[in-house]
C-alpha cells in the first residue's frame, strides 16, 4: 500500500480530513499504556490520534501491508476528542546552545478529562515544525485553553 493510499483509507476510516500527521513518540497518560512507543499522531477537527503498528517498524507497516493483513496484533491507539482537551502545554522554543546539550524532540504536554477525571498525556515530537503545527490548529480549536 502507497503512503498516499494508507492516509486516503484512513481519512474514510475516521469520516474526517486529517489535517497534520507526524512521527512522535507517547511518553505516557492514557489509560494503563507506558511508554515510550513510537507511532502515528494526526489530528482531525474533531480529535487527536495516535496509532502505533504491530511487530515491526512502523514505516515497512505502512509501506508494505496486505490487503488481508490481520490488524488484531498487539498494537495501540487511541482517539482523544478536542472538546475533551482542557489545556496544552507547548514546550519553550530551544537556544542553539540547548539545542546541542540536549536530548533531540520537546514534550508537548495534553491536560484532558475522561470519564470526569483529569489526565496528562505527554508526547516527544522530534520537529518544531510539527508542534507549531499543532500550536497554530490548537488555538483555533480548543477555545478554553489557558
Amino acid at each position: 500500500m502507497k503512503v498516499e493510499q494508507y492516509w486516503e483509507e484512513k481519512e474514510k476510516e475516521i469520516q474526517e480530513k486529517i489535517i497534520h500527521k507526524c512521527l512522535t513518540e507517547y511518553l505516557s497518560g492514557y489509560q494503563n499504556i507506558s511508554g515510550p512507543i513510537w507511532g502515528l499522531f494526526f489530528f482531525t477537527k474533531q480529535a487527536l490520534y495516535f496509532q502505533t503498528f504491530p511487530k515491526k517498524s512502523w514505516y515497512s507497516s505502512l509501506i508494505w501491508q496486505k490487503e488481508n493483513e490481520d490488524w488484531s496484533g498487539d498494537y495501540f491507539h487511541f482517539r482523544l476528542p478536542w472538546k475533551d482537551i482542557r489545556k496544552i502545554i507547548f514546550p519553550r522554543k530551544k537556544s542553539i546552545i540547548k539545542k546541542i546539550f540536549s536530548s533531540p524532540g520537546s514534550i508537548v504536554r495534553l491536560e484532558y478529562l475522561s470519564q470526569n477525571e483529569r489526565y496528562i498525556l505527554d508526547i516527544l515530537f522530534n520537529s518544531d515544525e510539527d508542534i507549531d503545527i499543532l500550536k497554530e490548529n490548537s488555538s483555533s480549536i480548543v477555545t478554553d485553553l489557558e
